[in-house]
């Protein structure tokens, strides 16, 4: 729950300010002549005996851990503006023979307008300013959970959804299995502008099970899902109970109007200059095992908790659901190795 109901009167595409570089002095300040105090004591002597002359080898990155190098093609994610009924639906035949560029203008045109409604102009407008301020915390926690800091990891419970979580934790894991440290760190952000929406419609426990959060089991989520009717037509998801549900446009217009709960999910894109390493701890000489420090596009997924009525101004709370695709992209594989076997 990082960011709440922002004022912000922020336009979509933003600059944001530069960051203060963090300093990695091992001793004394050259800029102060004083002690360093830009790193924690604990990590001094670690930053000086890392040798600098390392590139990153690539070959050793695969399957260490999810981070994307500046180097690899961004993930290609989940398609959301194609159409999906399980009942006959028009629109959706109708929207599946629109060019794509046409379908992603009314996409964002569509879920723009369910967003505000939902949530308020204001909010939409910050969204930007909130990822760049978010950040640079989530480097440093994410560092501090890759050595097993249980402060940091309780910190990103409050700041992560709970699939992005888990999978996120599942890594570090790993990473401590085999005296491997994370450090990230963020230098500055020079954009960051929304890349994509995306809306959900319904009640909130049609799309936890849908999204496998809620802790449930995957036999409860199976049995809730059969119980209502997806429709996703451009970016727009609506589910209702039963077989007599309303139309994909009627609901459309219901949550225009704030008259059914809404969950909204924004892609922003950041021009981050960021730093990335894998240190080797597990003898007297830690061994950089990747360092990739560059500025480099980032995507950062962000979801809003259920509003359930947009008149009555309900407070609610964005959390970080996916980085760079790398859930989005793990449903997109998943979804066509189904389909593969169907065929």
């Amino acid at each position: 729950m990082f960011i709440r109901k922002s004022h912000s009167t922020l336009a979509n595409k933003i600059i944001v300010r530069q960051l203060t570089k963090n300093c990695l002095c091992t001793d004394t300040c050259a800029a102060t002549s004083q002690p360093c105090a830009h790193i924690p004591v604990t990590d001094r002597t670690l930053e000086a005996e890392i040798r600098k002359d390392y590139g990153y080898p690539a070959k050793y990155h695969g399957g260490s851990f999810p981070w994307l190098l500046s180097a690899e093609r961004q993930r290609t994610p989940m398609e959301d503006l194609d159409a999906h009924a399980q009942s006959n639906c028009a629109m959706a035949a109708a929207v599946q023979l629109m060019p794509l560029a046409a379908r992603r203008r009314l996409a964002h045109s569509l879920n723009m307008r369910i967003a505000q409604a939902a949530l308020g102009t204001s909010a939409i407008d910050g969204v930007c300013e909130g990822a760049a301020a978010v950040l640079p915390r989530v480097a440093s926690l994410l560092s501090g959970a890759s050595r097993g800091d249980s402060d940091a990891t309780a910190e990103l419970s409050n700041i992560f959804t709970s699939p992005l979580l888990a999978r996120y934790m599942r890594d570090l894991g790993r990473l401590r299995d085999d005296h491997v440290q994370l450090k990230l760190e963020v230098h500055g952000i020079d954009s960051a502008y929304i890349r994509q929406l995306r809306t959900q419609a319904g009640p909130e426990a049609a799309f936890a099970a849908l999204n496998g959060a809620a802790q449930v089991s995957s036999l409860r989520a199976g049995l809730t899902r059969q119980q209502y009717q997806y429709t996703s037509i451009l970016g727009a998801t609506h589910a209702a109970a039963g077989h007599s549900s309303p139309s994909w446009s009627t609901a459309m217009m219901a949550a225009m109007s704030g008259q059914v709960p809404v969950r909204v999910r924004v892609d922003v894109e950041l021009m981050v200059n960021m730093r990335y390493r894998l240190l080797g701890i597990s003898s007297d000489r830690p061994k950089t095992i990747v360092d990739d420090d560059s500025t480099r596009n980032l995507m950062l997924t962000l979801e809003s908790s259920v509003v359930s009525d947009a008149s009555s101004q309900t407070s609610f709370e964005w959390r970080i659901a996916d980085i760079d695709y790398l859930l989005s992209s793990e449903q997109r594989m998943q979804h066509e190795f189904d389909e593969a076997k169907v065929d």
